[in-house]
């Protein structure tokens, strides 16, 4: 996920577009996924202003473990892509992980098709970037007729481009780090919807206290009995507590067994919330609160 100023846009609940929150301390340090330019920092710079200090990740993995094991005391990770759906790793790290989602923001994702100075759209036969990327930008791509290879690592591909001088190579990015590795743009606004956003999330070791305007984020595995997941939906609905996301993934333990990923409007303590949330622990084999905090204006 890549971005830089002329391509990121993003905005708080309140239609803000100064830091979200205060970089209290001076020596503050954030950790992203991706590299200089890219829409993980610029979440970043959203979240605490240009002042904090980043820290590149090549994995998300890696951005969890700075700041479970307290390097850092807050990593961006991106969550769900408006057009190619959630990001599971992403999930699948919150399942396991001690660190909780403490903010989230939406922000405008558009690519850029980038190569080295002599490159050309016509000359080109290959075309390299991350998976989520690519299939953002499938149509333009597929017109091209190039090889799309996935890579997880845009550094060390733009790097091996730039070394080797490849003429008939180019890499879907952002714009921010087309910019930072003085490749050339061949294409801009390559993705295949105009709309295209992503949302990420800050993460912590503690959720965000209520702000008035928030949403939680919990996962379940329910019992595999009629009407279980029917129960569940039944006490946000009795409280009129709106729903915006559900969605299954699999537990990666058992075959054909599923934790649900439950997003709704709401802070863990406000009344109302607190005893859904009691009531649904009840009827589940498990539930952890993944956290709760202010609700982003979407992109």
């Amino acid at each position: 996920m890549n971005s830089g100023d002329s391509q990121g846009k993003l905005e708080d609940a309140g239609g803000r577009k100064e830091a979200l929150l205060p970089a209290q301390e001076s020596d503050l340090e954030v950790a992203f996924q991706g590299e200089d330019g890219s829409f993980g920092q610029e979440v970043a710079f959203n979240f605490f202003g240009r002042s904090v200090k980043t820290r590149q990740c090549d994995t998300v993995e890696e951005v969890y473990n700075l700041v479970e094991q307290g390097s850092l005391a807050h990593g961006i990770v991106p969550v769900e892509n408006s057009q190619e759906g959630s990001i599971g790793s992403t999930y699948d790290l919150l399942l396991e992980s001690s660190l909780m989602v403490c903010g989230e923001a939406h922000i405008r994702t558009t690519y850029c098709l980038a190569g080295n100075k002599p490159a050309s759209l016509g000359a080109l036969k290959k075309i390299y970037s991350h998976p989520q990327a690519l299939g953002e930008c499938q149509a333009f791509l597929r017109h091209l007729g190039c090889e799309l290879i996935p890579t997880y690592h845009t550094l060390s591909t733009v790097k091996m481009i730039k070394e080797k001088r490849l003429s008939d190579s180019a890499i879907v990015a952002g714009e921010g780090v087309a910019f930072a590795s003085d490749l050339k743009i061949l294409a801009r606004e390559i993705e295949d919807n105009r709309w295209n956003s992503t949302r990420f999330f800050l993460l912590g070791k503690q959720d965000a206290p209520p702000t008035g305007s928030d949403k939680t984020s919990i996962v379940t595995l329910l019992k595999h009995q009629p009407g279980t997941l029917y129960n569940v939906i039944k006490e946000f609905a009795e409280r009129e507590i709106n729903l915006t996301k559900v969605e299954t993934r699999p537990t990666r333990k058992t075959p054909w067994e599923y934790h649900f990923y439950i997003d709704f409007e709401g802070h863990r303590l406000d009344g109302k919330i607190a005893g859904a949330l009691e009531k649904i622990e009840k009827a589940c084999l498990f539930m952890k609160v993944l956290g709760s905090y202010p609700r982003a204006k979407r992109a």
